[in-house]
């Protein structure tokens, strides 16, 4: 049995690359178990995150920034 690691990574590149039709096949297969809650924990450090974002304690990128940083690391 291949191992969750390596189970996941396939279906990303799957998913990357698969057509609509498949996609379609495969969300209609999984909607009922896309579980998209919080707990409190995962809210709590969201909460966390956004408040050094607006005290300056932590570093925060634009989409522009983002994306630069992305295509240079595809380069």
């Amino acid at each position: 049995m291949e191992s969750r690691t390596l189970i996941k990574e396939k279906l990303h590149h799957y998913i990357d690359v698969a057509n609509d039709e498949k996609l379609q096949a495969i969300y209609v297969l999984l909607e009922n178990e896309i579980d998209w809650h919080y707990t409190s924990t995962d809210i709590e450090e969201l909460v966390q995150r956004r408040q050094r974002h607006l005290n300056g304690e932590s570093k925060s990128y634009t989409v522009e920034e983002s994306l630069s940083l992305l295509r240079k690391e595809a380069e």
